[in-house]
């Protein structure tokens, strides 16, 4: 199943293009098509969608791909899998043989462009990547690459949430060279900026209570810095003062720090609402942090109701923090996930030694151990929040949070 044809251009504005085709028919269509559009660097291959896999480049994903499903069992799954390869920007037309509206839902669901059923016409081929291509050409002058806003929150308390959140965002900017901006909303008993031995900075209150004061100045000093591309904006407000902030207010904080970073991770407090629930319905991915006792799988699943009924953009993930500490009253994994009605996403180990070597030196957990194995657990989930999860791994199966998500 080698390459059928590829066709580069020079335009350096030109957009990455991977069609992967199973019959010869459409293929032949496609690279008709292509020849007509442009500018493009294209890449026509014969195969299916574990061929698109295999022929993704990680360091040079593709803008735009054309993906054939008529030869999957599980298209929507698969397509799923393989989306997590590609940034956020990448977008897909997909084309079969079964014209079935439940599928077509089920595509549209997962961000699919636009579904078109074979024998597929060189006009309607052409219109359908041409309306893409031409959509992407009008935005591309204004628009700025996209801060991506990941929400972790803890079913429980004290189970490592605020730990897990500072690590993903350390790994951001040492693993990935990405920008990150770590945001703690929980400004009576927060413990981000403590975590990493920073001193609380002074203007996120103001910042929130008066968002039309909100500009680089204000930001820049009350800001602590963990590095050179890691902030950290956290407060220490008195216990005698009833801090309540419209939700509004975090629409322009967010807008600013997008102008800096690349990812926001935003440690929220276990206070359900009209602002947390702000956060829930408008983080791009939602962390769920748990232990694997009795209480933490019914809160689990009671902020999974809850984010459905607010309407996340994405099922949101749920992570077994402190698995294996002998004083969490945990029941088994097997147990845990046939209450919860799927699967855990991802576990991180209970490691006492990492944990006493972060605090005494006041250093995110893979700074201070970068070897220990819960570090190397929340690398991973770093990894799938960042779009970098190594091609080819299969990811844990969602069940019910993930193909049945309505």
């Amino acid at each position: 199943m080698a390459d059928a044809a590829e066709a580069q251009r020079e335009d350096p504005g030109a957009l990455n293009f991977l069609a992967c085709v199973s019959d010869e028919v459409t293929r032949e269509t496609v690279n008709r098509v292509v020849s007509h559009l442009g500018p493009l660097k294209a890449k026509v291959r014969s195969g299916d969608l574990a061929s698109a896999q295999r022929a993704i480049d990680a360091a040079a994903p593709p803008d735009l791909m054309l993906l054939d499903i008529s030869s999957s069992d599980d298209p929507v799954t698969a397509l799923e899998d393989l989306l997590h390869l590609c940034p956020r920007s990448t977008q897909v037309l997909v084309i079969g043989s079964v014209n079935d509206v439940s599928l077509y839902r089920a595509l549209m669901a997962l961000g699919i462009v636009d579904y078109l059923v074979k024998p597929v016409s060189g006009d309607v081929l052409h219109d359908a990547l041409a309306a893409v291509i031409d959509h992407r050409s009008s935005e591309s002058a204004a628009a700025m690459p996209r801060v991506q806003a990941q929400a972790f929150i803890g079913a429980r308390g004290g189970i490592g949430t605020t730990t897990i959140a500072a690590s993903v965002a350390w790994y951001f900017v040492n693993e990935f060279h990405q920008r990150a901006a770590l945001v703690d909303l929980d400004l009576h008993f927060g413990t981000l900026a403590l975590s990493l031995d920073l001193e609380p900075g002074r203007g996120l209150r103001e910042a929130l209570e008066h968002p039309e004061r909100i500009d680089d100045l204000l930001l820049s000093s009350a800001m602590a810095s963990a590095g050179d591309r890691l902030k950290v904006l956290a407060s220490e407000e008195s216990l005698d003062e009833n801090l309540q902030f419209h939700p509004s207010s975090l629409e322009p904080l967010f807008g600013a720090l997008g102008n800096d970073f690349d990812q926001l991770v935003i440690d929220l407090p276990r206070r359900l609402d009209d602002f947390g629930r702000f956060i829930f319905g408008n983080a791009d991915q939602l962390v769920l942090v748990t232990d694997m006792s009795l209480p933490g799988l019914r809160d689990t699943l009671r902020l999974v109701d809850l984010s459905k009924r607010v309407g996340v953009r994405n099922p949101p993930l749920v992570v077994a923090s402190q698995v294996g500490a002998p004083h969490r009253g945990e029941i088994s994994q097997r147990e845990f996930e046939r209450g919860l009605g799927a699967q855990i996403d991802h576990m991180v180990s209970f490691d006492p030694k990492a944990a006493v070597t972060m605090a005494h030196e006041g250093k995110a957990l893979p700074d201070a151990a970068r070897s220990s194995k819960a570090a190397e657990e929340i690398l991973q989930l770093a990894q799938r929040l960042s779009g970098r999860e190594a091609a080819g791994k299969k990811r844990v199966a969602r069940g019910l949070l993930g193909r049945f998500w309505k």
